[in-house]
């Protein structure tokens, strides 16, 4: 019998609650349950054939009676955008690690992206699996979550520069935001198109020519996401605008909190998040597992 097994509505619901109490540190894991919840109660089957396979996540959760006591999870995407999200309260996190080395639902051929909060056991672990093929992991990104409660950040305000307009991004404009992208990889235009359709997204267009001069939209993580300026824009308040604007979005749009996350050395962007209100609260690390 596998040791994991998809959790239903009202058990990812009550997941949701457990980590709900130890606001804001773990803002992460509210954030991303959440869109997993309202993703696959909203998105029509139709919808799910043509949607990004980096919103395709199921929760998966112990496959035993005692119930979920421990709020262990593992999240997983599908195959051709595979992400791992992954926690526990269990400390040292046993229960994680027998499920990791002997569930079926987990590809690891694939090379997954495994992503952790701040938990020096849980990354301990990690590197000592006994699985098949043999894996071995390496830190490809370790940034600091920043967070905003929903009764401050419904009433942000913000005044959009005089020589642009805010508007609600389309679908056509994925291409342009994945070419932005320095880390796009071979099918991430597809999840900024999903992200920009069943997400929100925002962009700032010049008003003389149109052109598309920044962006940002809410990512999967249901995290301020993919803020950006082209170079020659820079130090006009565009991004100051736009996170505020995407801030608010999520806050009144889905009645929550807000939270992104910032490289630690990302100084620019940690000053503009610090000035809008936002505060750090803990840190994720993304992993990436390759074959020995």
């Amino acid at each position: 019998m596998d040791p994991l097994r998809p959790a239903r509505v009202e058990e990812l619901k009550h997941l949701i609650g457990i980590y709900k109490q130890f606001l804001p540190q773990s803002i992460q894991f509210v954030s991303l349950l959440q869109n997993i919840l309202r993703t696959n109660l909203t998105l029509h089957d139709t919808d799910k054939e043509q949607v990004s396979h980096r919103l395709q996540k199921t929760v998966y959760i112990p496959n035993n009676e005692k119930g979920n006591r421990l709020a262990t999870f593992v999240a997983i995407s599908r195959e051709e955008d595979l992400f791992i999200f992954m926690n526990t309260l269990e400390v040292p996190p046993t229960e994680l690690t027998h499920a990791l080395e002997h569930t079926t639902y987990i590809k690891w051929g694939i090379k997954p992206m495994f992503v952790i909060g701040d938990n020096s056991e849980i990354r301990a672990k990690l590197s000592q699996l006994i699985v098949e093929p043999k894996v071995q992991f390496e830190s490809w990104s370790d940034c600091v979550n920043y967070w905003m409660p929903q009764t401050e950040a419904a009433k942000l305000s913000y005044i959009v520069p005089a020589d642009v307009d805010l508007k609600p991004l389309q679908v056509q404009h994925a291409k342009q935001l994945n070419e932005w992208w320095p880390y796009r990889y071979r099918t991430s235009q597809q999840y900024f198109e999903s992200a920009i359709k069943y997400f929100g997204a925002f962009g700032l267009f010049d008003k003389t020519s149109g052109e598309l001069v920044a962006c940002v939209f809410q990512n999967d993580h249901d995290a301020v996401g993919h803020l950006y300026t082209v170079p020659e824009r820079c130090n006009r308040g565009y991004g100051c605008t736009l996170a505020k604007a995407i801030t608010k979005h999520i806050a009144v749009q889905y009645k929550q909190d807000v939270h992104t996350f910032i490289d630690g050395n990302n100084e620019r962007s940690i000053r503009l998040f610090n000035k809008i209100g936002y505060k750090a609260v803990s840190r994720t690390e993304w992993l990436v597992a390759s074959k020995h």
